[in-house]
Order: structure tokens, then sequence, then C-alpha cells
């Protein structure tokens, strides 16, 4: 006599195009071949079925969020190497600091310095800036990848593009920030021309960095990630930003320091 085993329940269960039995919960909610999956063609993958599912970009499946989260701790760390790479080398060349001179300006840039680094230790240690730095993070990533960071997330991103957008100016004047900085500086010292380099190549990257993020930010406007969906406020300032308005502020600037040179 030939004893035949008795099917598995799991083994009736409805199962995904990649051959994974639904589990319990998923049942519970209605998923499945009868239910919301049948309205996406079949992947053959059940992260991308379940991305399917939920309404989410295909793409953002495949992004390992957490090492995302990584990078973006980091990353963080350039800030203050770019602080202290523009600062040092432009008080090494002209010996001048925001206004400031000499010994007073090497004070004031020890004291940006070590603001900037305990920031980037505050958001190692306390919950709410880690929280806020994390999402930065995603919210970052999503705009350079041009992927789907979620539903919470996606009007984070659709503001952020559109601020870069709005500040694409900002790339135009940064080729005329260091040519003042070597105007006004010192070729007598000793340490002239390793400032110059330094200056240079800290220019450069943030040249680079910004044509990327509005050569992302313009892409992201243009075809944003995810469902239809409103775009978000605009506040009041941010039309100053850019544009005609913050060219008339700049004008404004002009004429007042004009004013007062004469009368000074």
């Amino acid at each position: 006599m030939t004893v035949r085993p008795r099917p598995s329940p799991l083994d009736r269960r409805p199962t995904w195009p990649s051959g994974d039995p639904l589990t319990q919960s998923e049942l519970d909610a209605g998923l499945g071949p009868a239910g919301a999956l049948g309205t996406f063609p079949p992947s053959g993958n059940r992260v991308h079925d379940e991305a399917a599912l939920d309404g989410t970009d295909i793409d953002r499946a495949d992004i390992d969020w957490v090492e995302v989260e990584r990078r973006g701790r980091r990353a963080g760390l350039l800030l203050p190497t770019l602080v202290i790479a523009l600062g040092s080398s432009r008080v090494l060349l002209t010996d001048d600091y925001a206004g400031l001179h000499g010994t007073a300006a090497r004070w004031l840039l020890g004291a940006v310095v070590v603001l900037v680094l305990a920031l980037q230790l505050a958001a190692e240690v306390v919950p709410g800036l880690r929280a806020r730095r994390a999402t930065a993070a995603r919210v970052e990533h999503a705009l350079r990848a041009h992927a789907d960071p979620g539903p919470g997330l996606r009007s984070r991103v659709d503001v952020l593009a559109r601020r870069t957008v709005r500040v694409r100016w900002v790339g135009r004047a940064l080729p005329v920030l260091p040519l003042s900085v070597l105007v006004q500086a010192d070729w007598q010292r000793a340490t002239a021309l390793p400032a110059v380099a330094v200056l240079l190549v800290a220019y450069a990257a943030l040249a680079g960095w910004h044509h990327r993020q509005t050569a992302a930010a313009a892409r992201w406007i243009a075809q944003p990630v995810g469902p239809p969906r409103t775009a978000p406020p605009v506040p009041w300032w941010e039309p100053w930003l850019g544009g005609r308005r913050l060219l008339g502020l700049a004008a404004a600037y002009v004429l007042v320091v004009v004013v007062v040179t004469v009368a000074l």
C-alpha cells in the first residue's frame, strides 16, 4: 500500500509570482493574485511585487536605506572639512576672515570650526538631531538617485528640488569668489602657494557638487518620482532666493554700501 502524505496547508496557499507562499497576514489583508497584485505585471521578485502593492517606486525596493544613512553620517564630515579648507586658505592668503583681521580673524575661524564640529557631534548623540540627519540623508539620496523615498518623504524631495533650482545662480557666482580672495592675497607669504592650491581645490569640489545637485533637482522637477500629487506650498520668503527679487536685494545692498562709503 502506498502512503501519500497529505498536502500541507502552506502548499495550498496562493503564491507570489516569485513562487513564495503568501503569509497569513498578507492573506488577511486581501493581498495576492486575487487582490491588488493582479493589477501589476508579475516581476518574479517578491520584493518588487510588494513594492508595487503599496504604490512605491520599484527602484526604492533595491535601495539599502541603512547604508544611505551611514553614508550620510560620513558625508557630514565634509562640511567641517570644507569650512576649514576655505577659511584657513583665506586667512593664510589675506589674514582676513569675515571682516576681521589678524588675530581676531584666526579666533573667529577657530570658533566657527568648533561650532561646526559641535553640531556634527550633537547629531551623533542627540536622538532628535540624529533622526533629522537620517531623514536628510534619505531625501538627498532620493534626489540624486531619482528614486522614490516613500510617501512620507516625497514632498520633502519636491521642496528640496524646487529650492535648489531657485538658487542655481550660486553656480555662476562660485568662480568669482576665489578670484576675490586671490586679488587680495599677500603673495610674499611662504604659505601662499599651498593656500592657493587648497582654495582652488575646495571651490572646485563645491562647484562640482552644486552642478550635480542642480542637475538632479531639474530632473526631479521635470519627472517627479512617485504617484501624481499636489505641489507643496511655497512660503512667502522662498521667491526671494532667486530671480528679480534677489537682484533687487543685491542692488539695494550695493546702493547702501556706496552711500555709507561716500558719507564716511
